[in-house]
């Protein structure tokens, strides 16, 4: 099997960005992942990709390239090189980067001569002169942080001295609101009417008077769970969205609404979906923030799911008259489906009014993930969260995997290394940042889960929370002066995001509609180059990851026209079927 690699690495400067529809395979890889994501000079890093059977046997190379150097390497599965296991269909490969910091694509590529080459779709990273490290905290609102002018303050003096560069503030607790909202109730533990959080929020952490360094600041909206009140006899305000369609509850199969006291909006109902997402956009639209950071993007636990208006859908798309169980097969597809389709038309209109918002989620970790496979996890197996899914369909951009372990807990110390290696193993050119639950640890342990999260090749932590950021006795004004002197003596910018900044692909959405009826469950693809999904209960698609040219699209199996793809660029095309 030979290569002419220093041929192909000439064939790939044409490659990208412009890749011929003949040329582009994008099933060669399940998935291709680098770690660190944003590598500094002279970094080691791993690249890693899942490849498919129908290429396995082919030979598998790594392209890269910036604007004036280029270079490839061959990817193996033997077991070395980084690859934990002999014919794992993982294939792998170290490296270190010598060359220049800067914007860089890379693809993988398969084929036994350069005459057959299929290429998948390419990515880009950037490579920094020096170091980069997300370095956020989650500021919760049921506390004081940023609820008066004076804690606002205080907050952000505290946390800018502590070299952190990023406050995740809660500013969408249960259906209510700690901005200005066109949607929702103005939250009930404001003391002052006329403070906007949010605004003053945003000016403290973006004032770089004086040599200040900016700190970015990300909306944590709450997006499911969406009141907390009493289990049997709850009372939903009349301006409360549950007091506005309590017929959008989720309903668990014993038919309650309450799970401990918390209610929650159903994934499975279309205009959940759209009320959601228009809660988002009013956010992005009035204020100046870095970032919508999503929590709670799941059901309850598993058991949820089962509304009479997504029983009536998931019966519809399968074919079925039955109440399904809650461990049936196509009924945790289907609500691993709706959270997923969410996360995927949020995105994408919320990257169209604002294309450098980074939108980030607040993913689960319960448990260990057993031989390292996220099917057998209580995310996935529940039908909870397939967030590996996310990061390989890139409809985030940070994943914040919520890794609430204590480390003086042995069980739950290899859980946090467990989960940690396999988040980094599968961010698939996106972000992932470790969360750490700091108020379940001492300084020290706080301490070491940063360090294993660096040793694993992160680019950034979360800890959670501002207001009880350690456990025991320790003030939080101590642990902010150590964590600076332990962890964070000079300050580090937060990592380049490449694909915010030159993107070699764009995005293809839409609606589909037949005899004006919305579709629901219809598959759409890009049969060119082996890309497929389907609509969601809104009849909305979207493809995040096109290469550029000229695409035909197919609904239904029926070609539905012809469109042109430009890097970078949303493509809308609304599908009108007779």
């Amino acid at each position: 099997m030979k290569i002419k690699a220093c041929t192909m690495i000439l064939s790939f400067l044409a490659i990208i960005p412009a890749i011929h529809a003949g040329d582009t395979d994008a099933g060669i890889a399940e998935w291709f992942n680098m770690v660190p994501s944003a590598p500094h000079a002279g970094q080691n890093c791993l690249f890693t990709a899942s490849i498919s059977s129908e290429y396995r046997n082919k030979g598998i190379l790594a392209f890269f390239r910036s604007h004036d150097d280029a270079f490839s390497m061959m990817l193996q599965d033997n077991g070395e090189n980084g690859d934990e296991k002999e014919n794992d269909r993982i294939f792998s490969r170290l490296l270190q980067w010598k060359s220049k910091s800067g914007l860089w694509y890379c693809l993988i590529g398969a084929g036994d001569n350069e005459n057959d080459m299929k290429y998948d779709i390419p990515q880009a990273f950037m490579v920094t002169e020096k170091p980069t490290e997300y370095r956020g905290i989650w500021a919760d609102s049921w506390n004081k942080g940023f609820l008066t002018k004076e804690q606002t303050i205080q907050m952000v003096k505290t946390i800018r001295e502590a070299n952190l560069n990023a406050i995740i503030a809660e500013v969408r607790k249960t259906g209510d609101a700690y901005y200005d909202s066109a949607y929702e109730p103005r939250a009930t533990n404001l003391p002052d009417p006329d403070y906007d959080p949010l605004k003053h929020l945003v000016e403290l952490a973006h004032d770089t008077s004086g040599g200040q360094k900016r700190i970015e600041v990300h909306a944590w909206v709450v997006n499911y769970r969406i009141f907390k009140g009493d289990k049997k006899n709850p009372s939903f305000p009349p301006n409360h969205i549950l007091g506005k369609h309590p017929e959008w509850a989720s309903i668990n199969s014993k038919g309650e609404k309450s799970d401990n006291g918390s209610y929650y909006l159903d994934p499975g109902v279309p205009d959940v979906m759209d009320y959601n997402i228009n809660v988002c956009l009013d956010i992005i639209r009035k204020y100046d923030v870095d970032g919508i950071n999503f929590d709670y993007v799941r059901y309850p636990n598993p058991g949820w799911g089962y509304n009479p208006i997504a029983l009536k859908r998931f019966r519809t798309l399968y074919k079925r008259e039955d109440t399904p169980s809650p461990r049936d097969s196509q009924w945790l597809a289907f609500l691993r489906q709706q959270v997923t389709y969410f996360l995927r038309k949020a995105y994408v209109r919320m990257i169209a009014v604002k294309p450098r918002i980074k939108v980030s989620v607040c993913t689960i970790g319960w448990g260990d993930i057993p031989g390292g496979d996220f099917r057998k996890t209580d995310a996935h197996a529940g039908g909870i969260q397939d967030w590996a899914e996310w990061n390989r369909r890139h409809i985030l951009d940070i994943n914040c995997r919520m890794g609430y372990k204590r480390q003086h807990d042995t069980k739950q110390k290899i859980q946090f290394q467990n989960w940690s290696r396999f988040t980094l193993g599968n961010q698939c050119f996106r972000m992932s940042t470790i969360g750490i639950g700091s108020y379940l640890n001492t300084f020290s342990g706080t301490l070491e889960q940063i360090k294993t999260a660096r040793m694993y090749g992160s680019n950034g932590f979360v800890l959670y929370s501002y207001n009880n950021p350690i456990s025991g006795k320790a003030s939080p004004e101590t642990f902010f002066k150590n964590l600076r002197n332990e962890a964070l003596p000079e300050w580090a910018d937060v990592p380049p995001f490449a694909w915010k900044i030159s993107n070699p692909n764009g995005i293809l959405g839409g609606t589909v509609k037949k005899n004006g009826a919305i579709q629901d469950g219809m598959e759409i693809s890009l049969p060119e180059i082996n890309l497929k999904t389907t609509t969601d209960g809104t009849g909305f698609y979207a493809f995040l990851d096109v290469p550029p040219g000229k695409r035909r699209i197919d609904a239904g199996g029926k070609s539905a026209g012809n469109i042109e793809i430009k890097p970078g660029h949303i493509t809308t095309f609304d599908v009108h079927l007779p």
